[in-house]
């Protein structure tokens, strides 16, 4: 039989007879005593058998902690699901509320930006505004004259007659889609510059009816729509926030400028049409307003100044009231390609 040295623990045989007594290791030259013939094996014999029995043991235990724990859990599961055949019942009613949402973002260049969120409002209100159904305008030859009475004109919030306040939220016109109209003109494009006149003839509800269509025309614009205004005397007055202006967020703004436009003063329109070409870029159609008469030159300058840019901006006039400026209105309008119209009543 072959043992191991205790002290190099290298293999050696050795005999039966040998068994209980000494012998010396032939590779470390050790002395090792060698247990009896009987109880080494016994201890052979048992080592096998103890290692497979401690298995088979821890086996057994680990299969019974398994299956205990599965039970638990489909006992937990049962309680918490209340889990039902399928016995064919009606379920319940489950109620699923929207979830707020929260900005999880620590890092600001991770948020949309401002300019990109305003881009895509826009793009999805022209949209519905693109969807909406419009009725056709008829064309009419820019030397017609055609008269309108204020009082099938005259916007929500006004009276004819009276003192009318100006609405912050003015008309209810459907929009046009790409154009505006004013006082009864409507204009195509989508840069539109309203000048109109402040001189002291246009004191008290005249001043006030055309405040009130400034706003109905802004609602009258679709959303690719872009507003200017300009009111004039011998000087202009232009609104406060300069370039082209949004109809609808800068509605608000507007109404409140509004409020401090005040009449007075004589009649030149000239300076007020020297800002409006100068827009970068022009605008598609002016709508020129005056309740007078002013100088015959101003028709030769206007002209002028809208040969200057290349491409020429189509004028729109309307007499107010008055129709003495008739004739240079109307010259105004052909010049330009644009038409004339007469508002009387109030």
């Amino acid at each position: 039989m072959r043992v191991n040295c205790l002290h190099c623990n290298q293999p050696l045989s050795v005999s039966a007879d040998q068994m209980g007594g000494e012998v010396m290791c032939p590779h470390c030259q050790g002395t090792i005593r060698l247990p009896e013939a009987e109880t080494y094996e016994y201890e052979e014999q048992r080592r096998p058998t103890s290692v497979t029995g401690s298995w088979l043991s821890n086996s057994v235990s680990g299969l019974v902690s398994v299956v205990a724990h599965m039970g638990l859990l489909l006992l937990f599961a049962a309680v918490t699901c209340d889990y039902r055949g399928g016995g064919g019942g009606e379920g319940e009613e489950v109620l699923i509320a929207e979830m707020p949402v929260e900005n999880l973002s620590e890092n600001p260049d991770d948020e949309l930006d401002a300019d990109d969120a305003e881009a895509e409002a826009e793009q999805a209100e022209e949209l519905d505004e693109t969807l909406e159904v419009v009725a056709p305008m008829d064309a009419s030859d820019s030397d017609m004259s055609v008269e309108v009475n204020l009082a099938e004109l005259t916007p929500s919030g006004a009276s004819g007659g009276g003192s009318p306040a100006i609405s912050a939220l003015a008309g209810g016109g459907g929009a046009f889609g790409e154009g505006a109209s004013f006082m009864g003109l409507h204009a195509k494009g989508t840069r539109f510059c309203i000048i109109a006149d402040r001189s002291g003839s246009m004191e008290g509800p005249k001043l006030t009816f055309v405040k009130e269509e400034i706003l109905e025309t802004l609602t009258t614009m679709g959303g690719r729509g872009r507003f200017q205004l300009i009111f004039f005397n011998t000087r202009e007055l232009p609104y406060r926030q300069p370039g082209w202006r949004h109809p609808r967020r800068d509605r608000a703004d507007v109404t409140a400028w509004l409020q401090s436009v005040n009449a007075g003063g004589g009649t030149y329109p000239t300076p007020a049409f020297r800002v409006a070409f100068a827009l970068s870029p022009r605008p598609d159609a002016i709508f020129f307003m005056t309740d007078g008469l002013f100088p015959e030159n101003v028709v030769d300058e206007v002209a002028d100044l809208n040969r200057r840019g290349g491409k020429r901006v189509q004028i729109h006039t309307i007499s107010f009231m008055d129709t003495s400026a008739e004739a240079l209105m109307r010259k105004i309008a052909n010049d330009s390609g644009g038409r004339y119209r007469h508002v009387s009543g109030f």
